[in-house]
């Protein structure tokens, strides 16, 4: 019984991914794009939501990759997803070697 539980909860994730992925990054690059503030105090509380964000897509990568998607085969959502998650793993990424000036 676990592994059809499991089974079930792997196909619900793939079916609700794509679009959570894709929406979580336009929702991100839309915000942080947004003016932070003239003080620190607004400064600091988007870059907090910033923060927040992109822990967000990083739990959606692993959750992508616990429920071993995408395979990367022939099937064009799979390709797809493939290509989603590695340009979200990018901007992670990017974003995190910002951060920390490349430490």
């Amino acid at each position: 019984m676990p592994d059809k539980i499991e089974e079930s909860t792997r196909r619900q994730i793939a079916e609700f991914l794509p679009a959570a992925i894709a929406r979580t990054l336009e929702s991100y690059r839309e915000f942080s794009k947004r003016d932070a503030g003239g003080d620190s105090k607004e400064f600091n509380a988007h870059h907090s939501a910033c923060k927040v964000a992109v822990a967000h897509i990083e739990l959606l990568i692993k959750l992508a990759r616990w429920a071993d998607l995408p395979e990367g085969g022939e099937d064009g959502a799979d390709t797809e997803l493939a290509a989603m998650i590695r340009g979200a793993a990018d901007e992670v990424g990017e974003y995190q070697e910002r951060e920390t000036g490349g430490r």
